[in-house]
């Protein structure tokens, strides 16, 4: 844990991570900078009229790495610096404009992802289903992938929402704050400063980029808040399995993400008979922008509407049985409200 005489040193990543989007903001007419300006406005989650800078991924990269020289006490925060180096540093050529295939991107980080559950052993151990957590355990393999396809998923979801002002930015920020509350009641201090660590980092991102972007998150950005996001609640699990804090509190945690990954797949594979791979405009908070017509009450909704649920969920983080229930209830009501959307839409 760090010393309490270093709380002081927070303001280095802070300052220095200001300073950092300034200076580029500054620059960006300049020629190696031209490259992350997001001017792609005929894109499909598109809507903005003027180049943004793509830097958003930059500056959580940046400051993960300035934490982690200030707190190099801090084991965890050195890990998730390892882990997060890898994802930034494959996902950043597409900000800078240098294409991949969708199968070549999706088979090189899941690749990454699974070296780094094996190394570092982030590995999920139960799902509240006893004959599946039986063979999660005794099954090294099995957990491996399994662990690896989890954490597919939330970055892939993230990469999903990620488009209008805000609304990735201030989604992971309540889930992360959430994760911060759970380590504080049960005395995981570590976690609890690695979670004001990243709270701190998002809301710098925000400034920046709500309700008025003058940077995006790119797909380093995005990719880095799944990731984060994933490894934050693997180990809040982990920490918290003998205090009855059950998954499920953490499915109903990630369900929005998750949910909205899972969805548009099959949706793409068996209604639209598509590839999945691909994006379109039928994600649910593109839906929610066409019957708005703002981008910033569309952030404003899905995440007032996301904190409702939640504050239900956090209430009962230790009845599993209700856990499953309000689970399926976050599902039929995305579903419901999707649909509804649709109808409205046609």
């Amino acid at each position: 844990m760090v010393e309490n005489n270093k709380y002081l040193y927070l303001f280095i990543p802070i300052i220095f991570s200001y300073i950092l989007v300034f200076f580029l903001i500054k620059n960006s007419k300049k020629k190696i900078l031209n490259n992350f300006l997001d001017i792609e406005f005929f894109k499909t989650q598109s809507f903005h009229k003027k180049p943004v800078l793509r830097i958003g991924g930059i500056l959580i990269y940046f400051f993960i790495l300035l934490s982690s020289l200030v707190f190099s006490e801090s084991s965890l925060l050195r890990d998730i610096f390892y882990i997060s180096t890898m994802v930034f540093f494959f996902s950043v050529l597409e900000d800078f404009r240098i294409k991949m295939h969708p199968v070549i991107r999706l088979s090189i980080l899941s690749a990454i992802i699974f070296f780094c559950v094996k190394f570092f052993n982030f590995k999920v151990y139960s799902v509240q289903f006893y004959n599946f957590d039986k063979f999660l355990n005794n099954n090294q393999l099995f957990s491996l992938i399994f662990t690896t396809l989890c954490i597919i998923f939330v970055i892939n979801g993230s990469n999903f929402i990620d488009g209008f002002n805000g609304l990735l930015g201030i989604h992971s920020s309540i889930i992360i704050l959430i994760l911060g509350i759970i380590n504080f009641y049960f005395g995981n201090l570590e976690l609890l400063f690695i979670c004001i660590l990243f709270l701190i980092c998002l809301t710098i991102f925000l400034t920046f980029n709500f309700p008025n972007s003058k940077i995006f998150l790119g797909n380093s950005g995005s990719y880095l808040i799944g990731l984060i996001l994933a490894i934050l609640v693997i180990l809040t699990s982990q920490k918290t399995q003998y205090h009855k804090v059950y998954p499920f509190f953490f499915a109903c945690l990630l369900n929005y993400i998750f949910f909205e990954t899972f969805f548009s797949f099959f949706r793409k594979i068996i209604y639209e008979k598509k590839n999945p791979l691909y994006p379109d405009k039928k994600h649910l908070h593109m839906l929610v922008f066409s019957y708005f017509k703002t981008h910033v009450k569309t952030t404003l909704s899905i995440n007032f509407f996301y904190i409702l649920t939640m504050a239900v969920v956090l209430f009962f983080f230790s009845y599993p049985g209700l856990l499953k229930i309000l689970f399926i209830v976050q599902i039929f009501l995305y579903i419901l409200v999707y649909f509804l959307l649709i109808a409205k839409k046609k």
